[in-house]
């Protein structure tokens, strides 16, 4: 990504980029930061409070969505989607265990937006690569296959809507379903939230004319599986191409 040229294509508009690619920098940073930080035996709030602490250091002044520093989920919480936190009443990550952090740090209206996935084996984060549980093996595999296929979809006349029905399908040829509760797949990034346009089925408005970052964040579930795999990025279609900030 060339962010001069990023910068450059988005000054004067209301887009805050600058601040868009600080708070995106952070939310890096973090997520490499808990993969050293996670392990057996930790709850919910730890982790929460961590993700914050590490954020603030790094010089994040609020939270974007729901003024909240990150989602977490893990185990048999993996998969759950909606309104309000999953019930972490007794639950610790485990040995072997699942975990996703979705964090969502600001600077001035510039958002940072990303979701990684870790899994644990014998009480260590792995490689997902290398893990001995083929569903999750499986789903992160695909998870980076829609990525990719959605890169490559995104063209100047898609329309969000396209890209919802490319996403559903995909998935649904595959086995898989969407765990999010609002049907979508991810969202604009824009100076109020509130003013979020979702990859959603009716949203004719196409992605290059609209021309601001998005997030594409499948959150998915084999069809009988037990795991909500989720992995986001930050995108920006530019120089004809949807880009990774």
């Amino acid at each position: 990504m060339n962010k001069e040229g990023l910068i450059k294509h988005f000054q004067g508009t209301n887009v805050d980029i600058k601040n868009i690619l600080k708070a995106q920098e952070i939310a890096v940073k973090c997520l490499e930061h808990m993969k050293g930080f996670l392990k057996p035996g930790l709850d919910r709030d730890r982790i929460h409070e961590e993700c914050e602490r590490y954020m603030r250091s790094l010089g994040s002044q609020g939270w974007w969505i729901h003024d909240d520093p990150a989602l977490i989920l893990f185990g048999d919480l993996s998969t759950y989607s909606g309104p309000g936190l999953p019930d972490y009443r007794n639950k610790v990550i485990k040995d072997d265990d699942f975990v996703s952090i979705d964090v969502a740090p600001m600077i001035e209206s510039g958002w940072g937006d990303l979701t990684r996935s870790f899994v644990l084996e014998s009480g260590k984060i792995i490689d997902w690569k290398r893990t001995k549980n083929e569903e999750i093996r499986e789903g992160m595999e695909l998870e980076l296959q829609l990525h990719e296929g959605f890169v490559n979809f995104v063209e100047e006349t898609t329309t969000f809507e396209d890209l919802h029905r490319f996403t559903q399908d995909f998935l649904e040829r595959h086995g898989y379903h969407n765990c999010d509760y609002h049907g979508n797949f991810g969202h604009t990034v824009e100076n109020d939230a509130k003013e979020r346009i979702t990859i959603d089925q009716g949203v004719k408005l196409s992605i290059a004319a609209y021309d601001k970052p998005l997030t594409f964040e499948p959150h998915i579930c084999k069809n009988g599986g037990k795991y909500g795999i989720k992995h986001e990025d930050m995108y920006v279609f530019h120089e004809g191409k949807m880009r990774k900030l």
